[in-house]
């Protein structure tokens, strides 16, 4: 890992060994990556992330896969978390991204993704919110707030959606 955290070949790397633990377990898995991983496999937006963000099945035998791949390389034993449930819209949109032997890895539409990210918008050093935001907005060709806040609004209610989320977008695209 480097210092700036998991790199997208790495995180290959540990894909591939979550694959293969499970299929010494005779298990099958699915992962629906979100977030940071996102950004860097799929969308090469960034050279790593801190931790792979994903809502898994089966939870049990995908954690205990997860802590097996993390204790081989010294990794916190959050590597592999499922903290980004919370976020997760039951309008959502994945689609399968890799199929292995054993795990199968969906991935979330750019819009989707987007919404999440503006949903979350944490703000600070330590999270890239909103440079990833920016690049979504960017790569969908987003230009204007009622755009973006109409994709938002395609995945989440409005009650759900921060006044944060509102005021942000507005900065981003109408500045």
């Amino acid at each position: 890992m480097s210092a700036d955290g998991l790199s997208a070949s790495f995180i290959r790397q540990l894909l591939g060994e979550l694959n293969d633990e499970l299929a010494r377990a005779d298990e099958r898995g699915e992962l629906y990556l979100v977030g940071g991983a996102v950004m860097c496999l799929v969308f090469d937006a960034r050279t790593a992330t801190r931790d792979v963000d994903a809502y898994f099945r089966p939870v049990a035998h995908l954690r205990k896969a997860a802590a097996r791949v993390g204790a081989r390389h010294d990794l916190s034993a959050n590597w592999l978390n499922d903290a980004v449930r919370g976020w997760l819209s039951e309008r959502g949109e994945f689609t399968l991204w890799l199929a292995l032997s054993h795990l199968q890895l969906f991935t979330p539409t750019p819009e989707y993704l987007l919404a999440m990210k503006a949903i979350a918008m944490r703000l600070g050093a330590e999270f890239r919110d909103e440079s990833d935001v920016r690049f979504l907005l960017r790569m969908l060709d987003v230009t204007r707030a009622d755009e973006a806040m109409a994709i938002v609004a395609r995945f989440y209610p409005r009650e759900r959606i921060p006044a944060k989320t509102a005021l942000a977008l507005e900065e981003m695209l109408e500045g």
